[in-house]
């Protein structure tokens, strides 16, 4: 009896992994630090979620406080804040970003609250020379191997804790 079973229970496996129904788990974020500000925030960008169409990127961004920035966010929180990891879209030509999402992280990386600002979010300008400006430049001029052609439907966010390569 098992061993009637068992060819049919390969048959469903192969149509369900052919279908595209079992899928593999998303990649893991490469981060790369980018640059520390005089007083030791760490930015870092994911090579792996930097996708470009045209002028547009969008990418992931990981900042890490050393000390509580609280003030880094447009909305409250109840705890310190110890890092960030932000959505960015940017314009490459008029070095503009559009905050699209932020998971805030409080002390050993423990997620506080997740803002989804969709097309609504803030858009800046980082000053040239700024650590923001720095990430943003990386973002718009990578190295060839580091650019994703865009997925034909929305990334997942970055693992909740992310972990920052040097």
């Amino acid at each position: 009896m098992l061993t009637q079973l068992m060819p049919r229970a390969i048959v469903v496996l192969l149509s369900i992994s052919a279908l595209g129904l079992w899928s593999a788990p998303a990649p893991a974020a490469e981060w790369k630090k980018i640059t520390e500000n005089s007083v030791k925030d760490g930015f870092f960008i994911d090579t792996e979620s930097i996708q470009r169409k045209g002028n547009t990127v969008t990418y992931w961004e990981y900042r890490e406080f050393p000390e509580p920035n609280n003030a880094f966010l447009e909305n409250p929180v109840n705890e310190p804040l110890h890092g960030v990891v932000i959505r960015w879209s940017a314009d490459c030509t008029s070095k503009t970003q559009r905050l699209r999402r932020v998971n805030a992280f409080g002390k050993e990386r423990k997620l506080l609250q997740r803002f989804d600002y969709g097309e609504n979010g803030t858009l800046m300008q980082p000053r040239p020379g700024s650590s923001g400006y720095e990430v943003l430049e990386y973002a718009c001029n990578p190295k060839p191997e580091t650019v994703k052609s865009p997925a034909p439907s929305p990334s997942p966010s970055p693992s909740t804790s992310p972990s920052p390569k040097s």
